[in-house]
Protein backbone atom coordinates (compact mmCIF):
# COMPACT_ATOMS: atom_id res chain seq x y z
CA UNK A 1 0.00 0.00 0.00
CA UNK A 2 1.54 3.88 -0.92
CA UNK A 3 0.42 6.30 1.51
CA UNK A 4 -0.14 9.63 0.00
CA UNK A 5 -1.15 13.07 0.48
CA UNK A 6 -2.10 15.60 -2.01
CA UNK A 7 -1.07 19.45 -2.02
CA UNK A 8 -2.97 21.69 -3.95
CA UNK A 9 -4.55 25.42 -3.78
CA UNK A 10 -7.22 24.86 -5.78
CA UNK A 11 -10.15 22.82 -4.27
CA UNK A 12 -11.17 21.43 -7.44
CA UNK A 13 -7.83 19.62 -8.59
CA UNK A 14 -7.79 18.20 -5.31
CA UNK A 15 -10.98 16.63 -6.13
CA UNK A 16 -9.85 15.31 -8.96
CA UNK A 17 -6.76 13.48 -7.24
CA UNK A 18 -9.60 12.18 -4.60
CA UNK A 19 -11.90 10.42 -6.85
CA UNK A 20 -8.86 8.94 -8.89
CA UNK A 21 -7.27 7.91 -5.77
CA UNK A 22 -10.52 5.62 -5.12
CA UNK A 23 -9.90 3.83 -8.00
CA UNK A 24 -6.50 2.60 -7.20
CA UNK A 25 -6.97 0.13 -4.51
CA UNK A 26 -2.69 -0.01 -3.51
CA UNK A 27 -2.71 3.93 -2.98
CA UNK A 28 -4.16 5.02 0.40
CA UNK A 29 -4.37 8.95 -0.15
CA UNK A 30 -4.35 10.10 3.57
CA UNK A 31 -5.10 13.21 3.59
CA UNK A 32 -5.38 16.89 1.13
CA UNK A 33 -4.28 20.23 1.46
CA UNK A 34 -4.92 23.87 0.06
CA UNK A 35 -2.61 25.13 2.39
CA UNK A 36 1.23 23.96 2.13
CA UNK A 37 2.55 24.93 5.36
CA UNK A 38 -0.08 22.49 6.95
CA UNK A 39 1.04 19.90 4.32
CA UNK A 40 4.63 20.56 5.61
CA UNK A 41 3.60 20.08 9.16
CA UNK A 42 1.85 16.95 8.70
CA UNK A 43 4.91 15.40 6.53
CA UNK A 44 6.91 16.29 9.30
CA UNK A 45 4.96 14.26 11.67
CA UNK A 46 4.31 10.88 9.27
CA UNK A 47 7.87 10.38 7.69
CA UNK A 48 6.76 7.21 6.43
CA UNK A 49 4.53 8.94 3.90
CA UNK A 50 5.56 7.80 0.31
CA UNK A 51 3.95 9.82 -2.44
CA UNK A 52 3.05 13.59 -2.69
CA UNK A 53 0.80 14.86 -5.14
CA UNK A 54 1.88 18.52 -5.26
CA UNK A 55 0.94 21.43 -7.34
CA UNK A 56 4.07 24.04 -8.08
CA UNK A 57 2.15 27.49 -7.94
CA UNK A 58 0.75 28.16 -4.62
CA UNK A 59 -0.20 31.43 -2.94
CA UNK A 60 1.25 30.85 0.86
CA UNK A 61 4.27 28.48 -0.73
CA UNK A 62 5.68 27.55 -4.21
CA UNK A 63 5.71 23.86 -4.33
CA UNK A 64 9.41 23.73 -5.90
CA UNK A 65 10.37 25.60 -2.78
CA UNK A 66 9.11 23.05 -0.29
CA UNK A 67 10.99 20.14 -2.20
CA UNK A 68 14.12 21.93 -1.43
CA UNK A 69 13.19 22.85 2.27
CA UNK A 70 12.65 19.02 2.91
CA UNK A 71 15.16 17.76 0.79
CA UNK A 72 15.71 14.60 3.35
CA UNK A 73 12.61 13.75 2.91
CA UNK A 74 12.25 10.33 1.50
CA UNK A 75 8.57 10.58 -0.27
CA UNK A 76 8.37 10.15 -3.83
CA UNK A 77 7.08 13.80 -5.49
CA UNK A 78 4.63 14.01 -8.25
CA UNK A 79 4.22 17.38 -9.60
CA UNK A 80 0.79 18.15 -10.99
CA UNK A 81 0.79 21.51 -12.83
CA UNK A 82 -0.79 23.44 -15.31
CA UNK A 83 2.81 25.28 -16.33
CA UNK A 84 5.02 22.77 -18.52
CA UNK A 85 8.29 25.18 -18.21
CA UNK A 86 8.88 23.87 -15.08
CA UNK A 87 9.63 20.26 -15.70
CA UNK A 88 13.51 21.00 -16.03
CA UNK A 89 13.83 22.15 -12.19
CA UNK A 90 11.46 18.83 -11.21
CA UNK A 91 14.20 16.98 -13.11
CA UNK A 92 16.69 18.64 -11.11
CA UNK A 93 15.26 18.14 -7.85
CA UNK A 94 14.71 14.72 -8.73
CA UNK A 95 10.59 14.12 -8.71
CA UNK A 96 9.14 10.77 -9.72
CA UNK A 97 6.84 11.84 -12.48
CA UNK A 98 5.23 15.53 -14.09
CA UNK A 99 1.69 15.91 -14.35
CA UNK A 100 0.57 18.30 -16.60
CA UNK A 101 -3.11 19.50 -15.80
CA UNK A 102 -5.75 18.76 -17.26
CA UNK A 103 -4.52 15.26 -16.66
CA UNK A 104 -6.31 11.86 -17.02
CA UNK A 105 -7.17 8.63 -15.12
CA UNK A 106 -4.15 6.42 -17.36
CA UNK A 107 -1.85 9.25 -17.01
CA UNK A 108 -2.35 9.30 -13.43
CA UNK A 109 -1.57 5.72 -13.08
CA UNK A 110 1.05 5.53 -15.21
CA UNK A 111 2.71 8.18 -12.75
CA UNK A 112 2.21 5.71 -9.66
CA UNK A 113 3.21 2.87 -11.30
CA UNK A 114 6.73 4.86 -11.53
CA UNK A 115 6.50 5.48 -7.94
CA UNK A 116 5.94 1.61 -7.23
CA UNK A 117 8.69 0.70 -9.38
CA UNK A 118 11.07 3.22 -7.79
CA UNK A 119 10.24 1.65 -4.18
CA UNK A 120 11.21 -1.95 -5.79
CA UNK A 121 14.37 -0.61 -6.41
CA UNK A 122 17.41 -0.54 -3.89
CA UNK A 123 17.91 2.90 -3.07
CA UNK A 124 21.85 3.39 -2.97
CA UNK A 125 21.71 1.78 -6.77
CA UNK A 126 22.51 4.88 -8.79
CA UNK A 127 21.92 3.43 -12.21
CA UNK A 128 19.08 2.79 -14.12
CA UNK A 129 17.04 -0.66 -14.18
CA UNK A 130 17.67 -1.39 -17.65
CA UNK A 131 20.30 -4.00 -18.08
CA UNK A 132 24.38 -2.24 -18.15
CA UNK A 133 25.54 -5.59 -19.60
CA UNK A 134 27.16 -5.84 -23.62
CA UNK A 135 24.91 -6.81 -25.71
CA UNK A 136 24.81 -6.94 -29.58
CA UNK A 137 22.67 -5.93 -32.60
CA UNK A 138 23.33 -6.49 -36.13
CA UNK A 139 22.42 -3.65 -38.59
CA UNK A 140 21.89 -3.47 -42.14
CA UNK A 141 24.43 -1.28 -43.92
CA UNK A 142 24.55 -0.94 -47.63
CA UNK A 143 25.45 -4.29 -48.69
CA UNK A 144 26.34 -5.67 -45.51
CA UNK A 145 25.37 -6.51 -41.64
CA UNK A 146 27.12 -4.80 -38.95
CA UNK A 147 27.81 -5.93 -35.55
CA UNK A 148 26.88 -3.58 -33.08
CA UNK A 149 27.98 -3.25 -29.32
CA UNK A 150 25.04 -1.42 -28.29
CA UNK A 151 27.07 0.54 -25.38
CA UNK A 152 28.98 1.95 -28.08
CA UNK A 153 26.11 3.61 -29.57
CA UNK A 154 26.10 7.49 -28.35
CA UNK A 155 22.41 8.49 -30.08
CA UNK A 156 20.96 7.65 -33.42
CA UNK A 157 19.99 10.57 -35.93
CA UNK A 158 17.29 9.78 -38.83
CA UNK A 159 18.55 11.38 -41.81
CA UNK A 160 15.86 11.31 -44.61
CA UNK A 161 15.15 7.32 -45.31
CA UNK A 162 18.41 6.12 -43.44
CA UNK A 163 19.60 5.86 -40.11
CA UNK A 164 22.47 7.18 -38.92
CA UNK A 165 24.18 5.24 -35.49
CA UNK A 166 27.04 7.31 -34.06
CA UNK A 167 29.72 5.65 -32.22
CA UNK A 168 33.19 7.21 -30.63
CA UNK A 169 34.64 5.23 -33.73
CA UNK A 170 32.46 7.00 -36.38
CA UNK A 171 29.13 6.95 -38.26
CA UNK A 172 27.04 3.72 -39.27
CA UNK A 173 24.74 4.73 -42.04
CA UNK A 174 21.62 1.74 -41.71
CA UNK A 175 19.21 1.21 -43.72
CA UNK A 176 16.32 0.20 -41.00
CA UNK A 177 14.13 2.62 -40.09
CA UNK A 178 13.97 4.30 -36.55
CA UNK A 179 11.11 2.43 -35.45
CA UNK A 180 12.58 -0.87 -35.99
CA UNK A 181 16.06 0.53 -34.32
CA UNK A 182 13.88 1.89 -31.36
CA UNK A 183 12.03 -1.87 -30.97
CA UNK A 184 15.81 -3.37 -30.88
CA UNK A 185 17.26 -0.73 -28.64
CA UNK A 186 13.89 -1.07 -25.93
CA UNK A 187 15.07 -2.14 -22.81
CA UNK A 188 18.91 -1.02 -23.12
CA UNK A 189 19.28 2.49 -22.17
CA UNK A 190 17.92 4.28 -25.28
CA UNK A 191 15.21 7.00 -24.91
CA UNK A 192 13.61 8.95 -27.75
CA UNK A 193 13.70 12.32 -27.68
CA UNK A 194 12.93 13.75 -30.62
CA UNK A 195 11.06 12.39 -34.04
CA UNK A 196 14.92 12.38 -35.59
CA UNK A 197 16.93 11.15 -32.09
CA UNK A 198 17.28 8.58 -29.41
CA UNK A 199 19.77 8.81 -27.47
CA UNK A 200 22.10 6.49 -25.17
CA UNK A 201 21.25 8.02 -21.60
CA UNK A 202 24.97 6.47 -20.47
CA UNK A 203 26.47 8.86 -23.49
CA UNK A 204 24.25 11.78 -22.09
CA UNK A 205 26.84 14.88 -20.64
CA UNK A 206 24.23 17.37 -19.84
CA UNK A 207 20.61 18.50 -20.14
CA UNK A 208 18.75 21.73 -20.59
CA UNK A 209 14.92 22.04 -21.20
CA UNK A 210 15.35 21.82 -24.85
CA UNK A 211 18.33 19.74 -25.54
CA UNK A 212 20.92 16.81 -24.56
CA UNK A 213 24.69 16.93 -25.24
CA UNK A 214 26.59 13.90 -26.73
CA UNK A 215 29.97 14.03 -27.65
CA UNK A 216 30.04 17.59 -27.90
CA UNK A 217 26.82 17.74 -30.12
CA UNK A 218 23.65 19.53 -29.01
CA UNK A 219 20.85 17.60 -29.93
CA UNK A 220 17.20 19.11 -29.65
CA UNK A 221 14.45 18.11 -27.41
CA UNK A 222 11.24 18.09 -29.08
CA UNK A 223 8.44 19.38 -27.66
CA UNK A 224 5.97 16.66 -27.38
CA UNK A 225 9.08 14.52 -25.70
CA UNK A 226 10.14 16.75 -23.09
CA UNK A 227 7.43 15.78 -20.57
CA UNK A 228 8.27 12.28 -20.55
CA UNK A 229 11.69 12.46 -20.72
CA UNK A 230 12.52 14.63 -18.03
CA UNK A 231 10.27 12.52 -16.24
CA UNK A 232 12.14 9.35 -17.00
CA UNK A 233 15.42 10.86 -16.10
CA UNK A 234 14.24 12.00 -12.58
CA UNK A 235 12.23 8.68 -12.00
CA UNK A 236 15.10 6.35 -13.10
CA UNK A 237 18.20 7.89 -11.88
CA UNK A 238 19.04 9.70 -8.71
CA UNK A 239 21.19 13.55 -8.73
CA UNK A 240 23.45 14.24 -6.28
Amino acid sequence: MITAIAIDDEPNALGVIREYARNIPELDLRETFTDPLKAEAWLERNPETALVFLDIQMARLNGLDLIKRNRHARANIILTTAYPDFALQGFELAVTDYLLKPFAMDRFRQALDKVISSQSRNSAMTTAPESAKEDIIFVKSEYRIMKVSVCDIQYLEGTGNYVSLHLPSGRILSLQNMRTLENMLKGTGFFRIHRSYIVAIRHIESVTRKSVTIAGQELPIGDSYREPFLSYIGSHYRLL
